[in-house]
């Protein structure tokens, strides 16, 4: 046996061998005598140990109820996510029925997967095909603007390819009309390759940023009114007597779920009621802010020409206590 483990062991009996004689002593010592022991004892020695029982108890329910309070946050957690989702999923929803209502007839409703597992980033595979109505070339749109176009179609389902591919063109112009070019995905590095290239401007017409960019319905694949994207800013790069701008996209693929495949008839009638309200929201938000900024360059110009006409007042006006003296009264240098 180690030594230790032999220690302890006779320490033990010793205590114990105390802790009997003391109890054969209180036995035989009076009764008052032996209460004002105990009472010694209670208060010496069990008080504490009842104490710490107490303690221990008290942390031992702290523990299971921070482990309850826990599990009830992380329910309510996942609960809001779920939430979160539904209300997403419901917006989308309510859009497409809005959108649905706005066009009115010449649509094919189909869901859309990102065709990722095809081994292509730049497509949607739709859930609707030639039983469906759908033709090649045809124009796929979402709530929020232009997706892209039908490229293939087999009897249930359809590929359509989305603006970041290198095959997407679309005809534009601004929302006001008062210049036309050509939409392309941007080829850019990083965070830019997520951006639209408007091409081909005029260097006459300039666009300010903010402004909406729609279809221009020309070329009969996307009818007049869609909405692309607005403009970010004009790129370094002219080539010859043309502008080339950045735009933002209006629709992401990434989170499209539900499209509207639009029928030729459609594209003959043209789309341009249909996002028309955002159209013009936009529009509104940039000459608010273009009113804005020209507002405060005005302030901006008042306070300065009040500050030139006050330093220009301390220079001509005497100081004070001081007579003014005529260039005649000057005494020569």
């Amino acid at each position: 046996m180690p030594r230790g483990a032999r220690t302890d062991t006779r320490v033990d009996t010793a205590v114990a061998a105390g802790c009997v004689l003391v109890a054969l002593a209180l036995l035989v010592l009076p009764d008052s005598a032996r209460a004002r022991v105990a009472g010694a004892i209670r208060g010496t020695i069990v008080a504490p140990l009842v104490a710490t029982q107490q303690r221990a108890g008290l942390a031992r329910r702290a523990f299971v109820e921070h482990d309850s309070l826990v599990r009830i946050a992380d329910s309510i957690v996942q609960r809001s996510q779920r939430l979160d989702d539904v209300a997403a999923e419901n917006a989308r929803l309510r859009g497409l029925l809005g959108l649905g209502r706005a066009l009115g007839w010449g649509f094919v409703p189909a869901e859309a997967l990102v065709g990722r597992g095809m081994g292509d980033d730049h497509s949607l595979v739709l859930s609707a095909g030639r039983s469906a109505g759908v033709e090649r070339l045809s124009a796929v749109v979402a709530p929020d603007g232009l997706v892209g176009m039908v490229q293939d179609v087999d009897e249930h389902t359809s590929v359509a390819i989305t603006w970041p591919s290198p095959e997407f063109r679309v005809s534009v112009t601004s929302a006001d009309g008062s210049a036309f070019g050509i939409v392309a995905a941007y080829d850019g590095p990083g965070e830019t390759s997520y951006l639209l290239e408007l091409r081909g401007v005029p260097f006459r017409a300039q666009i300010r940023p903010g402004t909406p960019i729609v279809s221009s319905g020309l070329g009969g694949i996307y009818p007049r009114g869609i909405l692309v994207g607005t403009v970010l800013q004009q790129l370094d790069a002219t080539s010859g007597w043309t502008r080339t701008y950045l735009v933002r996209p209006a629709v992401r693929p990434a989170d499209v779920t539900s499209v509207m495949i639009l029928s030729p008839e459609r594209n003959a009638e043209g789309v341009e009621s249909v996002w028309r309200p955002g159209v013009e929201a936009l529009t509104r938000r940039l000459s608010s802010a273009a009113d804005s900024l020209s507002q405060r360059a005005r302030d901006s110009s008042a306070a300065i020409a009040r500050k030139r006409a006050l330093d220009s007042l301390a220079v001509i006006t005497p100081q004070a206590g001081s007579a003014a003296v005529s260039p005649a009264e000057r005494p020569p240098r």
